[in-house]
């Protein structure tokens, strides 16, 4: 098959890493993969450094010059199937689709988890002009029935994790590389550095655990540091946590955690950083954001706590730094259960089921 992705501009968090990372699976299954995506866009370089192919075409706006290219384009090449993956692309998609005289089916991707608009429009967009809707959690999956599009007319499919790249480790020689003490209880999060990702709840969760022994590491970068940063000494934390920035390896890490956590209240599908915390074989603490009950079943797989609540937050962690066997039980657990369910080859296993049914649909 030849697969095209569409991206208007997903931003620097696991949406184009999401799409890199399916592309380049794809690839070694022997399908065609191109990327269509304005040049501004941070998807853009992240794919071509990659190696993909990555087309540029003006994505960002709903307007006719925009619908022209992409549909010149769309005429000029033997493509198979279009997965799609913001709402501007989608429509342009779904427009050019409507002057073609055979269009490529048309699959929409759907990263988040913010509610989508109830009206006849984005029924049409949904129901009709999208052969099928893949989400990244069984929750956005359930949003959809409640604008009228059929259940049947979606499917989960959460970002896999890489296990060959995230995997467990031994603790000390994690903690010496990544210059943590060795006889401290760590919490650790890695995450971009935005407001809704929680991490100002979890150090007001910290601060009220009167336990200097229990420490956090912070990996990840983004607007959000400077708050935080400000956040650590009003809390009165900075010796008791650790801004690490952003890190290239961020593998190395999760083995030098005794509890990662993942206090999002974001529009989340699966959260990446709850998947490779599964994956590393690490106790996990989770919010009930977006699609992260799916890995993080409570009591099973890991600990999951309502969002922005500081209080929950901290008697899991608690819990845990108390409980060793609980925390051995929960990380075999979710790791056993990530291994079933969420990794890179579920992932390319079930969008290549998709793309085949779509494209068998459509009689091409």
């Amino acid at each position: 098959m030849h697969i095209v992705h569409t991206e208007a501009d997903g931003g620097k968090g696991g949406q184009p890493l999401r799409i890199i990372n399916e592309s380049l699976g794809m690839l070694q299954r022997g399908h065609t993969v191109t990327i269509l995506c304005p040049e501004e866009a941070p998807l853009n370089t992240l794919a071509r450094e990659a190696g993909l192919t990555v087309v540029n075409l003006p994505l960002r706006r709903k307007n006719l010059s925009n619908l022209l290219q992409l549909r010149r384009w769309l005429a000029s090449h033997d493509v198979d199937v279009v997965n799609s993956h913001n709402s501007t692309d989608t429509w342009l998609v779904a427009l050019a689709a409507l002057t073609l005289k055979n269009p490529p089916p048309l699959v929409r991707t759907r990263h988040a988890s913010g509610k989508p608009r109830n009206n006849r429009t984005t029924r049409w967009l949904f129901a009709k002009a999208c052969a099928h809707v893949v989400t990244t959690g069984e929750a956005l999956r359930h949003q959809l029935v409640e604008i009228g599009v059929p259940l049947d007319h979606s499917t989960s499919v959460p970002s896999g994790v890489d296990t060959a790249r995230f995997k467990p480790g031994d603790k000390q020689a994690a903690r010496a590389h990544c210059g943590l003490s060795q006889h401290d209880f760590w919490l650790g999060v890695v995450s971009h550095l935005r407001p809704n990702k929680g991490h100002s709840v979890l150090l007001k969760a910290l601060a009220a655990i009167d336990k200097p022994q229990i420490k956090l590491a912070i990996v990840g970068e983004g607007p959000h540091r400077a708050t935080l940063e400000q956040e650590i000494l009003t809390l009165g934390l900075q010796d008791r946590v650790v801004m690490a920035g952003h890190r290239s390896d961020p593998q190395a890490w999760f083995p030098a955690f005794d509890i990662a956590l993942s206090p999002s209240h974001d529009m989340e599908g699966v959260p990446q950083g709850v998947l490779q915390s599964l994956a590393s074989r690490i106790a996990t603490i989770a919010t009930d954001a977006g699609g992260t009950g799916d890995a993080v079943i409570d009591g099973k797989t890991g600990l999951l706590v309502a969002q922005q609540d500081a209080v929950a937050l901290k008697n899991a962690i608690l819990t845990l730094w108390q409980d060793e066997a609980l925390r051995e039980r929960l990380a075999h657990q979710g790791y056993d259960y990530l291994n079933s369910h969420f990794t890179r080859e579920c992932m390319l296993r079930d969008m290549e089921r998709v793309f085949t049914r779509a494209v068998e649909q459509a009689g091409r």
